[in-house]
């Protein structure tokens, strides 16, 4: 995710600004903020171009049934997954109904039929009531889900820049089993696609990144006065 393509935020009320007092550089601060955030729905985009795409869910399930498929491992997206007859809900701490939107549904279908359900991080330490929140989203999801296809599911924690299991365990405190999590290089194995690829592409865009953001760095007055001096020294 280019830093570039954010709007981050302009009025002169950016928490960012006043840490600094300086509202240029709050701005600044905040397309980097925006782009954090991004980065995680970019992620999303790319492994789901480069895999082999449910167009319609609930025709696939359709030719599931009829046993109509042939071998592959096939992507079901957020879009595709609300664009289809199926609804599966819990509800939050305030028994408010919601729908259960796991990042991604993978189905496999080789001499067993298997179905991966999938939350996607780009990090890997979180929060402890976001965790338990998070399992147990996935669990309703593979339970209900498992009632309306004809496949095995299982559900899966994928951090997909840390490559260390026990690293994963620690941040996701110990909530979820070793055989519940699933490595980056594990996950685009799974989809039979090239890790690397997607990390040399984001590698770009991190040095696009740098170069705009010491562009932009300097050009607020105030700032290239201060690094001017501190490189003098």
């Amino acid at each position: 995710m280019l830093m570039s393509k954010q709007k981050g935020r302009k009025d002169n009320n950016s928490g960012f600004g006043r840490v600094f007092n300086n509202q240029e550089l709050g701005a600044l601060i905040s397309k980097i903020h925006a782009t954090v955030i991004s980065n995680g729905s970019e992620l999303e985009r790319i492994i789901i171009n480069k895999s082999e795409q449910i167009k319609d869910l609930d025709e696939f399930i359709s030719k599931a049934n009829n046993w109509d498929i042939e071998k592959g491992v096939f992507v079901c997206s957020k879009k595709c997954l609300k664009n289809s007859s199926i609804k599966i809900q819990d509800q939050d701490e305030k028994n408010r109904k919601r729908y259960i939107e796991p990042d991604f549904i993978i189905f496999i279908v080789q001499s067993r039929r298997i179905c991966k359900i999938i939350e996607l991080k780009d990090g890997d330490n979180f929060d402890t009531k976001k965790v338990l929140g998070e399992k147990e989203h996935l669990r309703v999801f593979a339970n209900e889900f498992s009632r309306k296809i004809p496949f095995a599911t299982e559900f899966y924690f994928c951090c997909f820049n840390q490559n260390d299991r026990k690293a994963i365990i620690t941040g996701l405190k110990n909530t979820f089993e070793e055989n519940e999590i699933l490595t980056g290089k594990e996950f685009c194995e799974l989809l039979n696609i090239s890790y690397e690829d997607i990390q040399n592409q984001r590698n770009k865009d991190s040095e696009e990144n740098l170069d705009y953001f010491l562009k932009e760095l300097i050009k607020i007055p105030n700032i290239k006065e201060k690094l001017e001096k501190l490189l003098k020294k």
